[in-house]
This record gives C-alpha cells, sequence and structure tokens, in this order.
C-alpha cells in the first residue's frame, strides 16, 4: 500500500527559509536573511511573539507561513498577521506544502501537543502535499517511546508513508539532520535557521 516516494524529477525548484526553536535570537542572527533569495519562509514553532517582531523586520510578511511549537500560545502567529498553515495545504511555485504543529503530549495543558491517537486522526484527514513541515519528527526516529518529549509523532510517520511524501522538515529536537525513512521519505531537521532547496535538498545553514 505504502511503496516508494516520488521521484524529484517531478517537483518544480523552490528555495525555502526555515527558521524553529529561536529560543535566544539576537538581531545579528536573523539579519543575516536580508541577503538571501528564497521563495517562502517557514516558520516552524517555538519562536516567541518579540522574537517573531525581530524576524518581520528582515522577512516581508507575504512570504511567511507558520505552525506552532510545543512552547507557543494558541494565536500567537495570528497576532503578528501570520499566516498559520497547522493542517492546511498551500501551494508554492506548484509545490504542496502541509504545516502540522506542536509535539507528542508528554505534559497537561492547553498547547499544542498531541497524543498518538490525536495527531493519526488529524493527519488522516489532511491533503495530501509534497512536503510535510512538522514541529516534531516522525514517530521514534531519534527517541524511543518512553520519552514522552521527544519520541515523535504516529500521525506523521503514517501520513509521509501512506502518501509518499518527498520531505519532511522539522524542528523540536535542537539538532541538524538529514535523514530517510525506509520508504525514501527524506528527513531534515532544522534547529534555527537553514536555507533548504528544493528538490536537491541542498541545505545551508544560516545561523
Amino acid at each position: 500500500m505504502f511503496g516508494k516516494v516520488n521521484k524529484h524529477n517531478n517537483y518544480n525548484s523552490i528555495n525555502i527559509l526555515v527558521i524553529t526553536d529561536c529560543h535566544h535570537l539576537k538581531e545579528e542572527e536573523i539579519v543575516k536573511v536580508k541577503k538571501l533569495q528564497y521563495d517562502v519562509c517557514l516558520l516552524l514553532g517555538d519562536i516567541s511573539g518579540n522574537y517573531l517582531d525581530m524576524i518581520l523586520k528582515y522577512v516581508p510578511i507575504e512570504k511567511i507561513y507558520g505552525i506552532l511549537g510545543n512552547h507557543d500560545e494558541y494565536g500567537l502567529l495570528e497576532s503578528r498577521n501570520i499566516r498559520n498553515i497547522h493542517s492546511k495545504v498551500i501551494n508554492i511555485n506548484g509545490i504542496k506544502i502541509l504545516g502540522f504543529e506542536g509535539s507528542s503530549r508528554y505534559k497537561i495543558g492547553n498547547i499544542p501537543m498531541y497524543l498518538q491517537e490525536e495527531s493519526i486522526k488529524i493527519l488522516r484527514e489532511c491533503d495530501i502535499a509534497d512536503i510535510l513541515v512538522s514541529h516534531d519528527s516522525p514517530y521514534q526516529l531519534y527517541s524511543k517511546a518512553n520519552d514522552k518529549a521527544h519520541c515523535g509523532m504516529k500521525g506523521i510517520t503514517k501520513y509521509l508513508k501512506k502518501n509518499k511524501v518527498y520531505l519532511n522538515i522539522h524542528g523540536h529536537h535542537h539538532i541538524n539532520t538529514d535523514l530517510k525513512l525506509n520508504n525514501g521519505t527524506n528527513v531534515i531537521g532544522v534547529y534555527r535557521c537553514a536555507m533548504i532547496q528544493f528538490p536537491t535538498l541542498k541545505k545551508e545553514l544560516i545561523f
């Protein structure tokens, strides 16, 4: 049923600026993005309001889309007029991008965290995309199931494999990785800021 992912030569090219997990962002860091050429800027969560304001000084708001992290409050993106793409698909130069917020639930609270079954249900109802951008990672990619904060989400894994998604970009784990699932889905972990060329997947760390 699942099979291998689609071949990358079927896709148009886009440049993606990814910013995520900026817990201590400095202006001398974010100013570096001014010189970059990109088609879309994707915020993958855990970026506080003050840091969003700093980003908006250097990134045109019409290029920005975002999802929330597990430390973010609901409504944060909307308060800055940033388009929230949780469970929504956008089209950038013919490339379909779906967002999925939050992390595996490891504590109580009205914040973006999901039980494994909830992640499966939400993503099962989402449209098919070429790229899934998520705050958390596929299930047990970095940690075992007993590490509730870092075990990833079953819903992400199932969505990627069922829909033969070419690329998943995630944050949350504070690491920069380039991995491949057994079905061929490419997984790129980003910590802070990186430029990713799609579909070649060339990655440049910005800060």
